[in-house]
């Protein structure tokens, strides 16, 4: 995604004008075949430490045409709750950011992790929205589904984004199947992604 040649400070990617992605960790529950940060996935120098955190909020601040910030990684849900409540506290201390988004394949991976603890604590910097990753109806389990209950239920907003992936998902009832089951439990089918070629 060359993201690096739009790296404004590090651990900040601003590629668009109104928006920004945030990387706040290369940790992840799993590592995926279809990731787009493979290079980096678990180098923990990638986590995010304070004064890059410092550095981001003076961009953020110096930079106001940015409303929209994409909290992401490696997945900040796998964060220690305090660890990632200190880092949405700071992006929401920039007036001009109206919108937080975090990007976590957590409800997939860790659903266990989407808590009563951690959906009061990300209440508290609403709005925020949370886009996931299912990618095959059968990665919707009763956990998952419980998962994504508590985040809807606290007014989190959750949007889903598919890669299509050869063998798992490129067949038009498989993404039906996966879609619907999807909007039953609330979430919105944001983006199929057709993955890039690489080298």
């Amino acid at each position: 995604l060359e993201e690096d040649h739009d790296m404004a400070v590090p651990g900040l990617v601003h590629r668009y004008a109104d928006r920004a992605l945030l990387l706040a960790t290369s940790m992840c529950a799993m590592y995926c075949r279809h990731c787009t940060r493979k290079r980096v996935a678990g180098q923990r120098e990638w986590s995010l430490a304070p004064s890059r955190l410092k550095r981001i909020v003076d961009y953020l601040r110096a930079t106001p045409q940015i409303r929209d910030v994409i909290i992401s990684g490696g997945d900040p849900l796998t964060m220690a709750t305090e660890r990632l409540e200190t880092i949405l506290a700071a992006v929401r201390s920039v007036e001009s950011v109206e919108i937080i988004r975090i990007g976590s394949r957590t409800p997939v991976t860790l659903p266990m992790r989407i808590t009563d603890e951690l959906t009061a604590m990300l209440r508290r910097y609403q709005p925020i929205w949370l886009n996931t990753h299912f990618n095959h109806p059968n990665e919707l389990t009763a956990t998952a589904s419980q998962a994504l209950a508590r985040l809807v239920d606290a007014g989190i907003p959750v949007g889903n984004q598919t890669v299509l992936l050869k063998g798992v998902n490129d067949d038009p009832q498989v993404l039906e199947t996966l879609f619907r089951a999807l909007v039953r439990n609330r979430v919105r089918p944001y983006y199929l992604f057709q993955c890039d070629l690489v080298r």
